[in-house]
């Protein structure tokens, strides 16, 4: 039988077999064109035994929406990444900033070439004192501090000479963690048998390891009334000075508190301390020890560095002398003098 004479059985077999099958679900309406198309295919694909799938083109599916540039969702910049933050106190290094801000060492000190007299600076100062012990802070006492301004003139001179103030020398070697320069300015006057006394404050709140300002308040006092012109002024200076102390103690808790979220600073000094690679050895076994490490001026045969650590000075001294053994050409090393937060080594070599 020839392939034309068999087309229309296998056509009318292929139309008996689709309407005794369940029919299928209704096809997406297409058109006529198509669909004729579809048919001569099928009947095609019968006789031939050949598959025409896929010959003829499927229309283009529509082209996907362009992604959103919602500004609000796109990724940020590297650049504007958030900063790490810092790293947070343990429950021991909190434990000790705390306990160090409670007993800090105070110096009160008259500023050079105050109008106030002998007697009216030694009443200032000895309330400041008074208030600050009842604080529990620890103090310079006046009488401690003249003996010492006289008594370390000498060796000032010889040590620090124009490099920083006698105050400041006397500071540090006091160990006073601030010291407070007071001036005031005094006035007085007098309204038939009434006498009356006032003053204007400034106190300057110092480190006396750089004589670095670390705040400063100003302060007028009360008008005081008393049976003198000059008890009426001492009695303005004594209760001023009791008023503004608080205010003191607060602004340099505060800015040390800042100061220290590092660790306490300290200062180390090298003497022949050799070539730039054991000075380099030194400050690596040392920091592991210690919180932050960072180099100071240093000359040929003097090194200094800024340490920070949440420790006393007795405690860098230790992890001085373990890093010190551990160093090569450094093993002898001795300390020579301490002066406030200072630590001077030579290594004997």
């Amino acid at each position: 039988m020839s392939i034309v004479k068999a087309a229309p059985l296998l056509l009318a077999s292929l139309v008996f077999f689709s309407c005794a099958s369940a029919p299928p679900p209704p096809p997406p309406q297409k058109s006529a064109a198509v669909e004729k198309a579809e048919t001569q295919n099928r009947a095609k694909d019968l006789i031939t035994g050949e598959s025409s799938a896929g010959k003829t083109a499927a229309p283009a599916s529509p082209a996907a929406p362009a992604a959103s540039a919602d500004p609000a969702v796109s990724a940020a910049p590297a650049s504007e990444a958030a900063a790490v933050p810092a790293a947070e106190l343990s429950p021991k290094e909190k434990a000790f900033l705390d306990s160090y801000l409670k007993r800090l060492k105070y110096m009160m000190v008259m500023k050079e070439g105050t109008v106030l007299d002998k007697a009216q600076i030694a009443g200032v100062l000895t309330k400041g004192n008074e208030y600050l012990l009842r604080q529990g802070f620890d103090v310079v006492h006046y009488e401690q501090l003249l003996k010492n301004m006289e008594d370390q003139r000498t060796a000032y001179e010889a040590e620090a000479g124009e490099s920083m103030s006698l105050v400041q020398y006397v500071a540090q070697k006091l160990g006073a963690d601030v010291y407070v320069e007071l001036d005031g300015t005094p006035r007085s006057w007098s309204e038939g048998n009434k006498h009356f006394g006032e003053a204007n404050f400034t106190a300057n709140m110092y480190d006396p390891s750089t004589a670095e300002l670390l705040g400063s308040v100003t302060f007028k006092t009360d008008r005081s009334l008393d049976s003198s012109p000059e008890t009426a002024l001492m009695n303005a200076l004594v209760a001023g000075t009791a008023q503004f102390m608080p205010r003191i103690v607060r602004d340099s808790t505060n800015v040390l508190r800042n100061r220290y979220s590092n660790g306490v600073r300290y200062q180390v000094v090298i003497q022949k301390a050799g070539d730039a690679r054991a000075v380099s050895t030194f400050r690596r076994n040392l920091r592991s020890r210690v919180r932050e490490i960072s180099m100071g001026p240093s000359a040929a045969d003097l090194a200094t560095m800024d340490v920070y650590l949440f420790g006393s000075l007795s405690d860098l001294e230790d992890a001085c002398y373990a890093a010190f053994e551990k160093t090569p050409g450094m093993e002898s090393a001795y300390q020579v003098y301490s002066r406030g937060k200072i630590l001077t080594f030579n290594t004997g070599a």
